[in-house]
Formats: C-alpha cells, sequence, structure tokens
C-alpha cells in the first residue's frame, strides 16, 4: 500500500526508529552521535533538514522519543494513539509548510523551524503515523507476533493480515510451527 509521499518516508523512518532498540533483547542500535547519524543518513536524500551537527543530548531526546512513538504502535485505541501523536507534535512544535525541493512538485512539510533533530523526528514522524491513523486506523500499527521478537510495524497488506515484522519472522514462526506438529504427530 502507498500512503503518499509525506506518509511513505515519515512511516518508515518511524517504524526503523522504533525498532533501534530490541525491547526482549534489551539492545540498544542508537548508542553515540555517530549511529544517529548514519540512521539519519539513510533519510538524508529525501530529508535533507537531517543535516547538521548531532549533539550526545540529542542522542537522548532520540531514544525518548522513539519510546512515545512505540507507545502509539502498543495503544489499545485510536483515542490513545491520537493522544500521544498529538503531544509529540505539540512538543515538537510542527509547523506546516509547502515544499519544493529539487524538482518535486509542491507538497507539504510538518517541521519545526530551527529546531533540534529530535524535534524534527518528532514532528515528521509523528506526522506520517498521524495521516496513517487518520486514513486507515488503528488496525495498521503492529508488533511483531514472534515470540523472539518485538519489532514493529505498519501493516500495507490489502486485507490487514500481516501479523510479523518482516518475512523473515513469518518464516521462522510457520517453520516452527511445521515443527512441532511433527514433533506432536
Amino acid at each position: 500500500m502507498d500512503f503518499g509521499h509525506y506518509t511513505d518516508e515519515p512511516v518508515s523512518m518511524a517504524v526503523d526508529l522504533v525498532n533501534t532498540f530490541e525491547e526482549s533483547g534489551r539492545e540498544e542500535h542508537l548508542r553515540s552521535t555517530e549511529d544517529l547519524a548514519a540512521f539519519l543518513g539513510e533519510y538524508a536524500e529525501s530529508w535533507s533538514e537531517t543535516s547538521g551537527r548531532i549533539r550526545d543530548h540529542d542522542v537522548d531526546e532520540v531514544r525518548a522519543l522513539r519510546a512515545r512513538l512505540r507507545v502509539v504502535f502498543a495503544a489499545e485505541d485510536e483515542e490513545s494513539a491520537a493522544d500521544q501523536l498529538n503531544e509529540i507534535l505539540a512538543d515538537s512544535a510542527a509547523i506546516p509548510r509547502v515544499s519544493v525541493h529539487t524538482g518535486a512538485t509542491p507538497h507539504l512539510h510538518f517541521e519545526p523551524i530551527g529546531g533540534s533533530v529530535a524535534k524534527w523526528l518528532g514532528a515528521v514522524t509523528a506526522m506520517g503515523l498521524s495521516i496513517v491513523l487518520v486514513e486507515e486506523g488503528l488496525a495498521r500499527f503492529g508488533i511483531c507476533e514472534s515470540p523472539t521478537c518485538d519489532d514493529v510495524f505498519v501493516d500495507t497488506s490489502r486485507n490487514r493480515s500481516r501479523r510479523h515484522c518482516s518475512d523473515t519472522c513469518t518464516t521462522r514462526v510457520n517453520v516452527a510451527a511445521y515443527r512441532e506438529r511433527q514433533r506432536a504427530g
């Protein structure tokens, strides 16, 4: 499913950001300013606003944002998800503006002017997730059901049937179930 220009990259960024910390294994992937720069570098072509000097406190702020975004994926209902997204948008001072960059057609960006990396990420990712919530509903947000994974995802399937974050997790769960049936049979 294609959510549109503004949501594709921000939604991917939000998912990737939340998944930089593995809850079950307590494994941190944003340990330093270099790690954060590498993460942002993955989106630099589409989102040049991420360029700039990253400081140690930016890493801590982005980690805090990441935890707040995870709450959206784990929300019990749309109201809770909306409340969390609204708080992130308010805290990040998201301001809509029309952007035309490097041959692109005019489109909207929702960004703080001159804010920190965390505020920029908060505005962009929360706005992308907000559009998905409004247009597609909370059922599109998920946390992998594999017993060995807790990554988040946005379900882009036509019938909203996705249960795992990746084909790898789906295969792993299916193989384990098959082997269990073989042992039981």
